[in-house]
């Protein structure tokens, strides 16, 4: 990590908060939305070629706009295993752990990915729409102990390469990361710079995130496109990474989690170590765990005709028991796609009932995820 203290580039951030990688993007044809303050790419060719590419061959994002914050000091682990749902002082150099920073009264402030550098250095890569939160969150706890914050965000782009072939395009720029398993990361130096590549992503498939430095990112950008001509790799946007998230039953901040929305609600227990004895947001947690009629995520198809939307209800034997909050339609799976948050909780293989458009449309409670690749 000792280049990434350097001043790469100005560190103040364009009003317009364009990623690294906007031009690039931009000329190669993208329609563009704000997201989170940033101008993203949300498609290329078209969200629904996008997603067939990447379940099928590989798609190359650029997420960019996700934030990273660096902790060090000599109890930097004690304060994450303290802050985070997860065991991270158990975590070894190179492996990535997905968790939880939760309020004291359970509620999340974001859900995150932690890398873990060094005995007592940690990357935390967090949503876009969190990183202040997160950043102010933790520094108000931190008075404590010996760690030190720092948001690195903008000493960092983000890409994503995700989908069957990944590892193939990949292998040819950067053959060491094939024998990366999934959840753990390299660090690597290319054109005299460190990167760090992790096999992760956010679709469900196989793939690496790339952190590259600003200034490097539309080269290794070309190069990667480069690679993957033969392989039929195309660019996607935020559209297409959205509806293969959906697919694979993963939950987006804000929809899924939110600071009402706990990861007990969510369904994503087994992120959370409760043989810790204290975590923040434990004690409000372990009740909701234990209280039957805490609300939970379903799964729910349903025919094309009736894609649910956020804040649809959702019925059971005509009695209201929550509401959507994602849905779109699966170009993988040829059905219409919901998740929602309901109580009580239907078994898989209940049918559900949709209030829409003035009348009530049939549905199905499914087993999470609705899609997942083959090995």
């Amino acid at each position: 990590m000792q280049k990434l203290v350097k001043e790469r580039f100005h560190l103040a951030p364009s009003p317009e908060k364009k990623t690294p990688l906007y031009e690039n993007c931009q000329q190669a044809g993208a329609r563009f939305t704000e997201f989170a303050g940033w101008q993203m790419p949300l498609q290329f060719s078209g969200i629904l070629q996008e997603v067939q590419a990447v379940r099928n061959q590989a798609g190359l994002f650029d997420v960019s706009h996700m934030g990273e914050l660096l902790v060090t000091g000599p109890e930097a682990p004690v304060f994450l295993n303290r802050m985070l749902t997860n065991d991270i002082a158990a975590a070894k150099r190179g492996q990535v752990i997905y968790t939880f920073l939760c309020n004291p009264e359970g509620g999340t402030i974001d859900d995150l990915l932690v890398y873990r550098i060094g005995n007592d250095e940690f990357l935390l890569v967090v949503n876009a729409v969190n990183t202040e939160a997160v950043l102010s969150f933790l520094q108000s706890q931190a008075t404590a102990y010996n760690v030190e914050l720092r948001d690195y965000s903008l000493l960092f782009a983000l890409l994503a390469l995700q989908g069957p072939a990944a590892s193939t395009i990949l292998g040819r720029l950067f053959p060491d990361v094939l024998a990366l398993k999934p959840y753990r990361f390299q660090t690597l130096m290319w054109q005299n710079e460190e990167l760090i590549i992790s096999r992760t992503g956010y679709t469900g498939e196989d793939g690496f995130e790339i952190y590259v430095p600003p200034t490097l990112a539309p080269t290794l950008w070309l190069e990667l496109i480069r690679a993957g001509e033969n392989d039929d790799l195309v660019l996607a946007g935020l559209g297409a990474r959205d509806l293969l998230r959906l697919e694979a039953g993963l939950p987006l901040y804000g929809n899924e989690l939110s600071m009402t929305i706990s990861p007990v609600q969510a369904g994503l227990e087994r992120f959370i170590a409760w043989a810790k004895p204290d975590f923040c947001g434990r004690l409000p947690l372990l009740r909701e765990k234990e209280d039957p009629t805490t609300p939970r995520r379903i799964g729910l198809i349903a025919d094309r005709s009736a894609i649910p939307r956020p804040g649809t209800t959702v019925y059971w034997d005509q009695q209201p028991i929550g509401r959507i909050t994602s849905g779109s339609y699966s170009p993988t799976l040829q059905k219409a796609l919901g998740m929602a948050l309901v109580n009580p909780v239907p078994p898989p293989g209940t049918p559900l009932s949709l209030a829409m458009r003035g009348s009530f449309l049939p549905a199905e409670c499914v087993k999470l995820p609705f899609y997942k690749r083959k090995r």
